[in-house]
């Protein structure tokens, strides 16, 4: 199995960029599996069972509907369980997408094992705060028209958690190698499309 890990922030296109990728293997032949896992589901059992158990040192509601993590452990504590669903698919033939927002994507790393690693590279999609704060508003407000429950991140966490991140360190000391995708406004799936290709094909 190889892996490819998907960083960048809420709302800025990682869904995009993985149906990209997903479409150009498919047009190998044979295609490839792509197979992906993200850290949600492993944060919406932990917010729901502190909800059902009365636990609050680890979460807090917000005003627009959402809610904040309070204890920094739980980031790291998300991770680890990450990294223990990527292991059982190590051993599986194809490519699987590994995908989560973080601040310090150089620390997030150092919690993924190294028979993880050696088979990974790593992509980061890029757009502006702004951009990624209306589009997580869009996609939040037609999840809900649809009755879809999609991921929500609240404003004051975009503002308090996603704001910064280690990019420009990413790109010089990541133990894997990285790969920057344009996904501003003004991209295209066209562009995207360019930008990712020659990246697959070494996959």
């Amino acid at each position: 199995m190889k892996n490819i890990f998907l960083f960048g922030r809420p709302g800025c296109g990682k869904s995009v960029v993985f149906r990209k990728i997903n479409e150009l293997l498919n047009k190998r032949s044979p295609a490839v599996k792509f197979d992906r896992i993200d850290d949600f589901p492993i944060l919406k059992e932990m917010h729901e069972g502190d909800e059902a158990s009365g636990r609050t040192d680890r979460f807090v509601s917000t005003d627009d509907g959402g809610f904040k993590i309070i204890d920094p452990n739980v980031w790291d504590e998300m991770l680890v369980g990450l990294n223990k669903k990527a292991e059982r698919y190590q051993k599986k033939n194809g490519i699987l997408a590994i995908e989560f927002s973080r601040p310090n994507y150089l620390h997030a790393l150092t919690l993924f094992s190294a028979n993880i690693l050696k088979n990974s590279v790593a992509i980061y999609v890029d757009a502006s705060f702004d951009t990624c704060i209306t589009r997580n508003e869009e996609r939040t407000k037609r999840a809900v028209e649809e009755g879809i429950d999609a991921h929500f991140v609240s404003k004051k966490e975009m503002e308090e958690t996603y704001k910064d991140d280690d990019r420009e360190a990413l790109k010089t000391a990541s133990p894997v190698p990285v790969f920057i995708i344009d996904n501003g406004d003004c991209a295209t799936l066209t562009d995207i499309e360019k930008l990712l290709r020659p990246i697959v094909e070494k996959l």
